[in-house]
This record gives C-alpha cells, structure tokens and sequence, in this order.
C-alpha cells in the first residue's frame, strides 16, 4: 500500500488509539444545536451561503422536509442555527438531492435543486447574497425526471461550471454544459453519457482517475428484484478535443452486478490516484476498488483475501470516506436503512488503520443507535474547531440528529483549505489538493484530497478542503492543481488552521490585488513568491492567473500592467501574457 510506517510510529498511533477509545469522539447534540427539528429528511448538505465561513445546512426531502437553516457560530461564538427557508424561491417540488456551485460568477454558491417523481422539474435557485430566486426555465435548468444525484463540474474544461445528473429512469442520465452567456444545454446523448436502458444512479463518483487532465464519472446502480451494470465513464476529451465518454467498467475491473449505493472518488493508499468507494446496498458487500493506473482496478478484496466489512449490514445506503479522527487516512461512514431483528446500526462507522483494514468503531465512536433508518448523511466542520461533525438525517418521526467530534482534541493536526477560484468558478469546484508530511522521514506520506460538490449519494459535503495530518507539525509541501490545470506550491504550510487561498494569489496574503501585480513585475523572469506554477520564474503564465482572478481580459490587463512595468518588461510582458493566452490549456495532473 503506501510505505510502511516505522515500528515507533505505530506503536504512538496505537496508544494513541486507545488513549481516545476511553470516550466518545462523537456527542449527539441535535436537541441543542436544532432545537429538536424532525423532519424526515432525505438528505442535507452543506454550503457556506452567506460568505460568512461557516457551513449553513440544507435538508432535502418532501416539500416541508426542505429546509434551509443558516449557521450563526462564525462572528458570534453562538453554535445555533437560524431558519431561512422563507428565502427559497416557492414552487418547489419534492427533492431527494442538492448541489451547490456559484455558476453565474457572482460571488455566492447557487444551489440546484434535483426533483423526485412528483412530476415536477429540477430547479437552480441562483443566490443573490439576500435571497434566492429560480431562473431555471431562462438558463435552460428545468430538466424533468428523478435526479438521483446531481454535481457541478467542468466536464468540458472551459472553465465553466456545468451541471451532471444521475437518474432515477426510467430517463437518462444528462450533463448540462454552460454556455458563454450563462445559458445550458444537455449534451449527454451526443456524449455517450446515457445507457441504453434506464437505470437506477443510486451513486455517482467525479474526478480524473486516468490523470489526463479531464473528468472521468462512474456510475452505482440499485433496483429491487434484479441488478443492473454499472458505468465507468472515461472522457476522451484530452484524447480528441471533444468532450465523449466511452463505458470502461466491464473491461477495467470496476463492473459490479450487485446492488450499490454511493460511490467516490478518493486515494486511500496516497500514491496520487483516485480509488473508487462504493457502498454495498441489499446486504450486498461494500468495496474499494484500488486505482493501479490508466484507469485499471483492483477490488481491494482480492489483495485482502476476505471481504472488505465483516458486517454487510441490512440495506447499506449512503456513504462517505472522511478523515473523522485527523490521523491522515480515510475511514468509512454509512447509513443502514433496513433494522433486521433490532440488531443493526443506523449508522456505521469504519476506522482505516492504514493498511486497508477497516476496524468497526461504530458504537465505541458514539455514533450507535437503531431504528434510525436513513438515507444519507452530510460531514463537515459546523463549529470550525478543526474536526469533522456529522448530521445525520433520520426517518419516521425522530429529531435530526446532530454528532459533534471532540477529535480536534485528539492530539492529531489538521487542515483547512478554503479555496476561492476564478471569477468562472468561484469554489474551485474540480481543484486537487496534495500535502506532503514529514518530509524525509520513515513515515513522509502525500495525502491528496479533491475540491468536490458531490459526496455521498444525495448530499455535498467536500468544501472546504479537509486534512487530518496527524502528527505533523508542519505540511512541507501543499501542491493545488486549480480547476484550469494550472499549479501553485505552497511550502512550510502551519497546521491547525483554517486557510484561504484565491487562485491569483501569487504573493499568498489572501487577497488578488495590485501587490501581487507588483510581486510579479519585479520578479519577471526570475524565482520568487510570485511563481504561482512553481516552473522556477514568474512568467506570462502566472500572470495569466492573476488577471483571471481578477476578472480582466487580456487585452485589458495586459494594458494595465504594461502602464506600470518599466521598459523592456511591458513589451515582454503583453507579449508573455497574449501568447500563453493563446497556448493555454488544461494542463494534466
């Protein structure tokens, strides 16, 4: 797996391990922090709505389960929630789904909004900061159907936001590609992203598993009385300038005849590719698919030579891999819908020791009960101390539950990375995110953490970034791949905080501003802060990020520096920025 860690860096890991059995890592708090809401949602997610920096919640469900609840802790110290629902625009149907991207660029996270099959349509509420209004119809976002599972990504590498959805069926699944003039058009049959039947996406996992620098999108399905195949779908765009899909899972290790719920996206064994996490359904097994490179697998089961769980559970829903105890390796979180004999738990959680074992941690966590059936859960840090909080939808008449985690207090460090993008994409929806620990030791690991709005089978739960960095005092080496392909180092990084960073940003101070022009100016040619790709010279194509950020054009720009730059550098300057503008172009990871 990754190198194997030195006899004392197991045996601290170990006791620290026991140390923090002796309570709880998790506090059910929901009483509190909800006031006892019950709902029966379906699922939530999590947005930070207001810009304020800290996570707001939206629970999904039937059309009095939705509801929009804004966080209050940042900038008061009150961890309580607010009820704002009365913001949504009204007319909404039943929804078992949300995702949340700023797609029109203006600074605050849009939401859309998937529809079940109450007959309605989908519908993207755009924030205007002080509410919400519904421009579905006009920006060609009213799509009809079930939307099982729905995502904002750049699936044609134009740096737009463009809008993926897994269907219920018996209709097809889409992809929605953003036009110049906000407007979006589906494309999924002309891309060969449709099976030829209907199909059940109970689980949809988006990232560039081949490293080619495009989105690759793979499929779990589940239907009652008979299993369906599931889809890989590889994107041949870096192969033929054209966005199409070609369906890999049969020939490429992944195709998994059995019923399954979530799927993800994410690299447990840190060697730099995304492995594929899918959560079993039906008392079916739950695997990890491990990515062995140019979109090849291994089920993880083979290598262990037994099933990955000892327990399959009753009907295992949604899922996520979260780092809940900062130690720096991905555990395993899901729902069990289905109570056999009382005995199951409605949540389960999994403890990764590193070495592709999963430890069942469920009850010693605190995260235990029963008849609490549901579908899906959402992870993220609701009181910004440096953890990961989970709420746990529920059905049948119980409170909302809310898990608070103490494991900030663990002894383990962490990291939050909140990026801010281009004026396209403002989340960085799509970055990738490396960070190298102890560097030179027996135990140096590259953790690698994506910049996703789909996580889970419903719900968003991956911005901002989250790393658990265990013992490291210090991140050596952050490595961000932003959206465009383009990359930024950061070196000597603290731990245990929260921290911004604006694609732009070549001096790192938090803001895109005429400082990092002038950083870059007198470093034109040379080494310094303002080499935000890290070539070894600050040149046009750093500059390029900056006056993205920025929101100019290039001609506009170009002006602009050339009248502060000295002579010779404002002619090279316009020169530099026009012709990387004229060979930019997404750049593999």
């Amino acid at each position: 797996m990754r190198r194997m860690r030195s006899f004392l860096a197991i045996l601290v890991a170990t006791m620290a391990a026991a140390g923090a059995s002796a309570q709880p890592v998790f506090t059910e708090s929901g009483g509190a922090v909800l006031n006892g809401l019950s709902l029966s949602a379906r699922s939530a997610s999590l947005a930070d709505i207001d810009n304020d920096g800290d996570l707001d919640v939206f629970f999904q469900g039937s059309s009095g389960a939705r509801q929009l609840l804004r966080n209050n802790v940042h900038g008061t110290g009150s961890f309580t929630f607010t009820n704002i629902s009365s913001s949504l625009a009204s007319g909404l149907g039943d929804s078992w789904s949300a995702a949340w991207g700023d797609y029109d660029g203006n600074g605050f996270v849009d939401v859309f909004v998937g529809q079940t099959n109450s007959g309605a349509s989908g519908d993207v509420l755009s924030n205007s900061g002080g509410g919400f209004t519904n421009p579905s119809t006009a920006v060609g976002l009213n799509d009809p159907g079930f939307h099982q599972n729905v995502a904002w990504a750049d699936m044609n590498n134009d740096r737009r936001l463009d809008l993926v959805i897994g269907m219920e069926g018996p209709e097809r699944h889409e992809i929605y590609l953003q036009g110049a003039d906000g407007h979006f058009t589906p494309v999924g049959a002309a891309a060969g992203f449709q099976e030829s039947w209907g199909t059940k996406a109970y689980g949809m996992a988006i990232g560039d598993t081949d490293g080619d620098g495009d989105l690759d999108v793979y499929i779990s399905t589940c239907r009652s009385g008979g299993n369906i195949p599931n889809n890989f779908y590889e994107n041949q765009l870096a192969q033929t300038c054209t966005l199409s899909f070609i369906d890999i899972a049969n020939s490429n290790g992944t195709q998994n005849l059995e019923n399954s719920y979530d799927a993800e996206f994410v690299d447990f064994d840190d060697d730099g590719k995304l492995d594929l996490f899918m959560v079993g359904a039906d008392q079916r097994p739950t695997r990890i698919f491990r990515n062995d490179g140019n979109n090849k697998f291994t089920d993880v089961a083979q290598i262990l030579g037994h099933d990955l769980l000892s327990n399959v559970g009753g009907d295992l829903n949604g899922g996520k891999a979260i780092d809940y105890d900062n130690d720096g390796d991905l555990d395993l979180f899901m729902h069990d819908n289905l109570n056999i004999n009382g005995s199951n738990q409605a949540r389960k959680l999994y403890r990764n020791d590193g070495n592709w074992n999963f430890n069942d941690v469920t009850v010693q966590a605190g995260v235990a009960s029963t008849n609490e059936g549901a579908y899906d859960s959402v992870w993220g840090d609701l009181d910004l101390d440096g953890d990961q909080d989970l709420i746990a939808p529920t059905a049948g008449g119980i409170p909302e539950r809310v898990f608070l985690s103490n494991a900030a207090t663990n002894g383990n460090h962490w990291l939050y990375l909140q990026l801010g993008g281009s004026r396209d994409n403002t989340s960085a929806i799509g970055a990738t995110v490396y960070a190298t620990i102890n560097a030179g030791t027996p135990t140096e690991r590259t953790l690698r953490r994506e910049a996703n709005t789909n996580a889970g089978t419903f719900n968003q739960s991956d911005l901002p970034v989250h790393f658990g960095l265990g013992d490291a005092t210090l991140i050596d080496e952050l490595r961000i791949v932003w959206p465009d392909g383009r990359t930024q180092w950061l070196h000597d990084v603290a731990v245990d905080q929260y921290l911004p960073l604006q694609y732009g940003d070549l001096d790192g101070d938090g803001d895109v501003d005429a400082t990092d022009l002038s950083g870059w100016q007198g470093n034109f040619g040379l080494n310094g802060d303002s080499d935000a790709d890290g070539d070894g010279d600050s040149d046009g194509a750093d500059y390029l990020a900056w006056q993205r950020a920025k929101g100019l054009s290039a001609i506009a720009a170009s002006s602009a520096a050339s009248a502060q730059v000295p002579e010779p550098a404002a002619s090279s300057l316009v020169v530099a920025a026009l012709g990387v503008l004229l060979a930019a172009r997404r750049l593999p990871r």
